[in-house]
């Protein structure tokens, strides 16, 4: 870059600081003016004493006007302070094929969110989520197009700058194409992890850009390894659709489902760094609880599930449990269920005709077109209760009739005189009668669902019947057995959670969330076909972003859906295949080293990414000659890592159980913080994780806890022990007692150092 050019681009930016200066000043005015008069609203309509509820809801509504204004003002003053922290990322200068466009190539400045001249209106900083930014990530210098609203406008970039400035001042810039072994992108990847995950839009590639950026499909699948940056493409996603559709949608549109809680909070910061507000965050688990507590207030949570397949190997019900939880997440599984509702509804229709007394209620050929073809737009339970109100609506008449002829019979064969007795005795006589068909009516009009999920492992014939030609478990009649103690000592085992709230939302109904509008779901690789069947029910009208890497799947026996089926389910019947669903497969780690990733790959026995030509460390595999000398050798390499400039380090364990042993003996040396599933934040520093809440997490240097051959000894394993691995930025050690874990042990020496305590 000429000196020139240099001076000019200095000029520039101060040029655009006192522009963003000015506005931000305004911005800060207009917040400050719009949250009072807000706030003196509000206080009037807690004073106000009203005439009328029309008057009342007025004022309501001038509140709501009022509270939209103000964050509208807040979101405009947020984004010019991030404006002014950094104005801007990148340039590039874009020549448009057109005869009458400016024959000299026109400068666009980009950043987290636009800034317009207030004198001329003109652009001075285009928001990386236009269409015409969308080139930056796209294409080099050379031939280069954009999607305007008119239409596909083509042209030539002539210059690609990249910079990194800082308040005003310009840190460094250069000029670049931004290829994946590109100084910048180098420079972001060589960089210490933080305590929350930040922004990419400086360094966003073009295969996570076209993700980004899609808007032809209903259903995206993003399918990419171990850092790859699929949580990262989400939120830029959900902050790319805020912008596109800022008119009809706003941050409560949206919701997230992140695995743990402290997942939640570790992207916490990623969104407000995009001058958007951070949507609405669920795990499963949370609405799982919640939806089966009328069934149960004791459900197994999932992570108490992982805890005893990590450690309970030698339980004598192990080979039952894990048998159990395979095939009651199957597609198997899942038949039988539907196919059990299906003969639960078509019992229900053949009911018999409905009398009292010889007084016709309802036949049963009323019943069953009402209940098969009148009220098929009601769940099953909710249409038994209509029909029940009809038939309490039919028997009024008849019952009051029976009170009459009871009072006349009463005053004709008694010495009873006084009126208001005979009717009173008339009244009890005749609801002694109606019991029996009051009692045959509420068996009729009601449903159960935790006794009809029940009867599936208590009766037999009714499993073999609904099974056809479906394998069932050799240990079936075990896996009965577990399951009938379980829900008899009001328990419900994580493996029946999901199958039991499908069956009991599509008996009672589901509680949908139809103001949500798009759906993200992260590490999409542990959900199974139930869950993406509820979930469907649940947010009846959305779009959605669904992420994940079947390498990374943290549990050794649920049956996952992949994407092909998930994608089955979720489609739109109205829709030709394929046409509102697609899946994007990114090919690069940008992550770990090398180094590490090749390492990683080993375990599996396969590549999974393209690796970044970033350079590192070889993992380290330390073997101690006894089992206390593990404390003392983590404490050496956190010791080491920290001299080496290592700011986030992970100790992982296989276990919260263990997690919590290696806690209390690491923090008699240093500073740790013990993450559990009830953690909440994200601390960065010194961290104690067991494996399963680990995931979606990096740290500059990683510690695996313990791989010997009693701790990971199974194939069911291996994608666990990946997965840790790839947690780790730029050093990985693997600790062990004893023998070294048979997933390791066939590995190429060349890939990893040795050390011995």
């Amino acid at each position: 870059m000429k000196e020139k050019e240099r001076i000019a681009e200095i000029e520039h930016l101060k040029r655009i600081m006192e522009e963003i200066d000015t506005q931000l000043a305004i911005a800060s005015e207009t917040y400050t003016t719009t949250q009072a008069v807000l706030d003196q609203t509000i206080a009037e309509y807690w004073d106000s004493i009203f005439s009328d509820a029309q008057d009342e809801a007025q004022f309501i509504e001038n509140i709501a006007r009022q509270r939209i204004l103000a964050a509208a003002s807040y979101r405009r003053y947020h984004q010019l302070t991030k404006l002014q922290e950094s104005a801007y990322f990148a340039r590039i200068d874009f020549q448009e094929n057109h005869p009458k466009a400016d024959p000299e190539a026109i400068p666009i400045y980009i950043g987290v969110a636009s800034l317009t001249n207030r004198q001329t209106h003109t652009l001075l900083i285009y928001d990386w989520r236009s269409p015409i930014a969308g080139m930056f990530y796209d294409f080099g210098r050379g031939p280069a197009y954009y999607q305007a609203p008119g239409g596909k406008i083509s042209g030539t970039i002539t210059l690609k700058r990249q910079f990194k400035i800082d308040h005003g001042r310009i840190i460094y810039m250069f000029d670049s194409d931004l290829k994946i072994d590109d100084e910048m992108l180098q420079a972001l990847l060589s960089k210490s992890a933080d305590s929350k995950m930040r922004t990419i839009i400086t360094s966003i590639q073009r295969e996570q850009n076209l993700a980004i950026r899609d808007e032809k499909h209903r259903i995206l699948f993003v399918e990419g390894p171990a850092g790859s940056g699929k949580t990262s493409i989400a939120l830029h996603r959900v902050a790319y659709l805020l912008y596109r559709e800022r008119h009809s949608l706003t941050a409560e549109n949206f919701v997230i489902f992140s695995p743990n809680r402290i997942f939640s909070d570790y992207i916490s910061n990623v969104l407000p760094e995009l001058g958007e507000e951070n949507i609405q965050q669920m795990m499963f688990q949370d609405y799982l609880l919640q939806a089966l507590s009328p069934i149960s207030d004791n459900v197994e949570e999932q992570e108490y599930q992982l805890e005893y397949l990590y450690q309970r190997t030698d339980d004598p019900d192990y080979l039952i449990r894990s048998s159990s939880i395979a095939f009651k997440s199957s597609p198997q599984f899942a038949s039988i269920i539907h196919r059990y509702l299906e003969a639960i509804e078509a019992e229900i229709a053949a009911l018999p005709d409905l009398t009292l007394e010889g007084h016709p209620i309802i036949s049963r050929d009323e019943w069953a077109t009402l209940f098969t073809k009148t009220l098929t737009y009601l769940p099953m339970a909710k249409r038994l209760a209509q029909l029940r109100r009809m038939i309490y609506a039919r028997l009024r008449p008849i019952i009051r009739q029976l009170r009459e002829d009871e009072a006349v019979h009463i005053a004709t064969h008694t010495e009873e005189v006084n009126e208001r007795t005979i009717k009173a005795l008339a009244r009890l006589n005749v609801r002694k009668r109606m019991e029996p068909f009051y009692n045959t009516l509420q068996n009729r009009t009601e449903l159960n669902p935790l006794y009809l999920y029940r009867k599936l492992f208590a009766d037999q014939a009714l499993m073999q019947r609904l099974a056809g030609d479906e394998t069932i478990p050799a240990e079936w009649s075990s896996i009965c057995q577990i399951t009938l103690e379980a829900i008899d000592h009001n328990q419900i085992l994580y493996e029946d959670a999901l199958p039991l709230l499908f069956f009991q939302g599509t008996l009672e109904g589901f509680s949908a969330f139809s103001d949500i509008r798009h759906l993200v779901i992260d590490e999409a690789q542990d959900y199974t076909l139930f869950h993406y069947e509820i979930l469907k029910r649940l947010f009846p009208k959305c779009s959605w972003t669904i992420l994940g890497d079947p390498a990374q799947s943290i549990h050794p026996y649920l049956h996952t859906a992949d994407f092909d089926t998930a994608a089955r389910i979720l489609a739109d019947e109205s829709a030709e295949t394929g046409e509102d669903t697609t899946i994007i497969q990114l090919s690069r780690s940008y992550r770990s080293t090398y180094e590490i990733q090749r390492f990683a790959e080993a375990i599996l026995g396969k590549n999974t990414a393209e690796p970044i030509q970033r350079s590192g460390r070889r993992p380290l595999l330390i073997q101690v000659g006894e089992l206390k000398d593990m404390e003392i050798a983590i404490v050496h390499q956190i010791d080491h890592f920290q001299h080496e400039g290592g700011k986030s380090i992970a100790i992982i364990c296989k276990t919260l159980q263990e997690a919590v042993a290696v806690f209390e003996k690491i923090s008699q040396h240093l500073e740790v913080h013990l993450i559990t599933p009830e953690s909440i934040e994200f601390k960065r520093g010194i961290v104690i994780v067991p494996a399963y809440l680990a995931k979606g997490l990096e740290f500059d240097s990683v510690i695996i806890y313990n791989v010997n051959e009693q701790m990971y000894r199974s194939e069911a394993e291996r994608n666990i022990l990946y997965t840790i691995c790839t947690r780790a930025l730029h050093q990985l050690t693997l600790i062990y007692y004893g023998n070294l874990s048979p997933l390791l042990t066939g590995i190429d020496p060349q890939t990893y150092d040795t050390s011995r305590y």
